[in-house]
Parts: structure tokens; C-alpha cells; sequence
């Protein structure tokens, strides 16, 4: 069931088009990578470590467990971490479970709050960066449904429990 987003409506459609999820999701991401590690190295070199590590975490996790299961795997649709993952791991045709998509959503949020930490030393750019957030994640939500996380055809789902 998805959520009807109200008067927002028109804005949602268009911000989930690949598109805006390239330019607003992907950019801004890189844009907010690249400030957040400079803020960071400018207080201490161990902070800007500890934040590429961080990402380093979450690109391996999103190419070992997410990438693998999209339906855009082996492309450029994410600016190339699919084509990249498609040479360092196999396909899987099974969906993410929920221990996967609590890792991937733990890891996205301590990297996004690592980040804002930073970004709001300089208060203008953290408001910025902090009201992207949320326009980044819509762009990032398909409004079908994450490939990664539904059932491929002819496969029975597990019940829990």
C-alpha cells in the first residue's frame, strides 16, 4: 500500500522520476560527501577518516547486498555503482530480507547524521543539507516499490515465524 502524498502529489511525481533522482538524490549526495569530509578534515584528520570509512561501509554494503538484487544491476543508473558491482559481485535473484534492510537503513542514517554533525558547524549549510535530506530519500523511493526488496516471479515467500 503506498501513502497518497496529499497536495504534494505533483512534487512527489516529479521527484521520482531518474532524473531528479540523479541530479537531487545522486548530486546532492556527492555534494553533501565532498562538503562534509572537508568540514570534517578541517577539525581533524581523524574525523575525515573516520567518515570515509563510514562511506566505505555503506557503498560496500549497497553493492554486496542492494545492487545485486536491483533491477537496474550491470547499469549506470547510479552513476555507475551498478555497472561497478556487477563487476565485483554475481547477481542474486532473491530479495533483501528485513535484517539486510535494517543494516542498509543503520548504515544510511549514521552516515547522513555523520554528515549533517559536520555540515551543521556552518549553520546556513546545515539547513541546506538538512532540508535535502528528506527531497533525497523521495527521489531515491521508486513508487513501485524497491526491486531489491520485492519477490522475484516464481519465488514463495517465507512466512516468519
Amino acid at each position: 500500500m503506498r501513502l497518497n502524498p496529499g497536495p504534494f502529489e505533483p512534487f512527489i511525481y516529479v521527484l521520482q522520476t531518474p532524473i531528479m533522482f540523479r541530479v537531487v538524490g545522486l548530486g546532492g549526495l556527492l555534494l553533501f560527501t565532498i562538503v562534509a569530509l572537508s568540514i570534517a578534515s578541517e577539525h581533524s584528520a581523524g574525523a575525515a577518516i573516520f567518515g570515509l570509512g563510514l562511506m566505505g561501509a555503506l557503498w560496500f554494503e549497497a553493492s554486496a547486498n542492494v545492487c545485486r538484487r536491483c533491477r537496474f544491476y550491470g547499469t549506470w543508473h547510479c552513476l555507475g555503482q551498478g555497472m561497478l558491482a556487477s563487476k565485483l559481485f554475481s547477481r542474486i535473484d532473491e530479495r533483501l530480507g528485513e535484517s539486510g534492510t535494517m543494516l542498509h537503513s543503520a548504515l544510511l542514517a549514521a552516515y547522513l547524521i555523520y554528515g549533517l554533525f559536520w555540515l551543521w558547524h556552518s549553520p546556513m549549510l546545515g539547513f541546506i543539507f538538512t532540508l535535502w535530506v528528506p527531497i533525497a530519500l523521495v527521489t531515491a523511493t521508486a513508487p513501485a516499490g524497491f526491486s531489491w526488496r520485492a519477490l522475484k516471479a516464481g519465488v514463495t515467500p517465507v512466512p516468519n515465524g
